[in-house]
């Protein structure tokens, strides 16, 4: 018997029980070099400090991957609630991909890159936005994914445009007379406003697209000076974890205490896994261009380490895929 008392369920409840599967999901990456400082300190500030070293996440590579998810059937896989129906979403955000690990060092202010022992590869995904309430809720609460309802804009044709965007509520500036409003936070698109033309498969397994992806990543970064890890052994080690079809994710899932609201009421770091289930193809896409607002609510590329301007993309990728998101662990909670 659990020492956990039951959850309630109530009418109207949307966080439905894990596993989630995430059926017809049509995905699109594209790589946007990051600075690395910025990214350790958005990582240590989610890991790091609030479990006192406890778990450590760091950024395998100076870059990010902008990310959009076209979800056409999520659905609960609980047989408590799998006849509960199903619904579509679109997932757009920012993907870090990071190690979790540890320090091998007595002293806990030597954060020397190396003496930083890998214990896990996996994603840390600071921004996403979604545009169904539901797929919110269960994120957000079940899992801990920083996860906000916005409008979320992907191509759904070969002939229309190439331009994956999202509007959400924003405040440009912290000031008394500031009033939130909806806006576009960020847009990806064609340079030229092309459009998105036929996806043409050309890689026959996830598998070959990790590892195509992987060689692409170490060509990308081959010769860079100043970075700061084994950056090839590490991609390599990504491409073992994506290998399997299972891709890791680390999240920091927290409530605001209702008394004191500068303190959590729980806290706790938490690892899940996406385990692909079928494959129906994938393959590369073109450039793109990144153009982010600049707000004082989403301050998107002071966290990454964006430069101002609209930005030119590395290489992308799409894949047409099934995936579930079942039960996570704990690695660490707050007393």
């Amino acid at each position: 018997m659990s020492p956990m008392p039951r959850f309630v369920e109530r009418g109207g409840e949307l966080v439905l029980r894990q596993p989630i599967a995430c059926n017809r999901t049509l995905m699109y990456n594209f790589l946007v070099d990051a600075d690395w400082n910025a990214l350790v300190r958005l990582c240590d500030k989610s890991f790091r400090e609030p479990s006192g070293g406890a778990v450590v996440v760091r950024p395998i590579v100076p870059a990010v991957m902008v990310v959009a998810a076209d979800i056409q059937h999520g659905c609960s896989r609980n047989p408590a609630d799998a006849q509960k129906g199903w619904s579509r979403e679109r997932d757009l955000g920012f993907w870090v991909p990071a190690a979790r690990g540890r320090f091998v060092d007595d002293d806990p202010d030597d954060l020397d890159p190396g003496k930083f022992v890998i214990e896990q590869i996996g994603w840390f995904q600071p921004y996403l936005f979604i545009d169904n309430p539901a797929a919110v809720f269960v994120g957000r609460e079940t899992f801990g994914f920083q996860k906000a309802f916005a409008r979320c804009d992907v191509p759904s044709a070969p002939e229309h445009a190439s331009r994956f965007a999202v509007e959400t509520l924003v405040i440009d500036t912290f000031l008394p007379t500031t009033e939130a409003k909806v806006a576009e936070l960020y847009r990806l698109e064609r340079a030229n406003g092309g459009a998105l033309g036929a996806l043409q498969s050309t890689v026959a397994s996830f598998a070959e697209l990790a590892l195509e992806t992987t060689g692409r990543l170490a060509r990308h970064f081959f010769g860079k000076s100043s970075l700061p890890v084994p950056t090839w052994q590490l991609v390599k080690n990504l491409y073992a974890s994506l290998e399997d079809g299972l891709v890791p994710m680390f999240f920091l899932r927290q409530f605001r205490d209702v008394a004191e609201p500068d303190r959590a009421c729980y806290q706790a770091i938490i690892e899940a896994a996406a385990d692909m289930t079928a494959w129906r193809g994938g393959g590369f896409l073109d450039e793109h261009v990144l153009t982010i607002r600049d707000c004082e609510s989403h301050p998107i590329a002071r966290d990454l380490g964006l430069p101002s301007g609209p930005i030119e993309t590395g290489f992308g990728f799409w894949a047409d895929f099934d995936f579930d998101i079942g039960a996570g662990k704990e690695l660490w909670r707050a007393p």
